[in-house]
């Protein structure tokens, strides 16, 4: 899987996926996620990123962001993670990481790219079978997407909407409710490896850029794939490097 430290390039939209160290649920209890969410909440505030949708779990954390300066992405990060490690460590006496280093990314096409990216983040939990419906799990970005939180918000919705065409948040919302209801009924929640693995998911012009403006890259692999609504779409990956080692980049998107 790509990380952030070499992949990022300013003026895209990316998905960032962080991990606890070796895979333990250190966000395994509420407050924690509360924590994470909060200082998240706060470092997008310090640092202006543009934030998109978000999931926080127990053992790792999704957010998808526009990134028009490196720098202030890493600071947001930095202080998300840190200040929720800092806390966990000196409540339980703990010494050791908290997170693993460093955070992944994929860069995402806007349009309806980055609504199938949203759409994968907040079925997260579903997915992992601790929940029935997105609405049930309150660490992720649902709610603020359908109009139902109305306070602490985290994320940009004048850019959400530009990069979607949505003309408002009502009707954005009532389209993502209905859209999250119909995968729901259809029982396409199945877990979609790019949005992870890959360097980049969009069209083929798009990820053909991606390669172009990529540094430190080595070789690429394209593949043309197919989202669980039956999206095409094409996704490029870097041979050998994985966030999950056991998974076949020609799988669904």
């Amino acid at each position: 899987m790509p990380r952030a430290t070499r992949y990022i390039v300013e003026g895209y939209l990316y998905h960032l996926t962080h991990r606890c160290a070796d895979r333990e649920f250190f966000l395994r209890f509420a407050k924690e996620r509360d924590a994470y969410r909060e200082w998240l909440r706060v470092s997008v505030n310090r640092y202006h990123v543009p934030v998109l949708g978000y999931t926080v779990t127990s053992n790792h954390t999704h957010v998808v962001c526009e990134v028009r300066d490196r720098l202030a992405v890493a600071d947001m990060m930095k202080l998300a993670a840190g200040s929720v490690a800092q806390q966990r460590n000196l409540r339980k006496g703990h010494e050791g990481s908290v997170w693993e280093h460093p955070y992944h990314c994929t860069r995402i096409q806007d349009g309806r790219h980055l609504l199938n990216c949203l759409r994968y983040v907040d079925l997260n939990m579903v997915r992992a079978g601790m929940v029935n419906h997105p609405s049930e799990w309150r660490w992720c970005s649902y709610d603020e997407l359908t109009g139902q939180r109305k306070r602490y918000r985290i994320l940009d919705e004048d850019r959400l909407l530009f990069l979607t065409g949505f003309s408002s948040m009502p009707e954005f919302g009532e389209f993502y409710r209905a859209s999250i209801t119909e995968r729901l009924a259809a029982g396409n929640t199945v877990r979609e490896p790019c949005w992870t693995e890959a360097v980049a998911v969009g069209s083929e012009d798009f990820v053909d850029t991606a390669v172009r403006t990529t540094a430190y890259r080595r070789r690429m692999e394209h593949y043309e794939v197919y989202g669980v609504s039956g999206d095409k779409a094409w996704a490029v990956y870097e041979p050998g490097v994985s966030y999950e080692t056991d998974s076949n980049p020609k799988s669904n998107l």
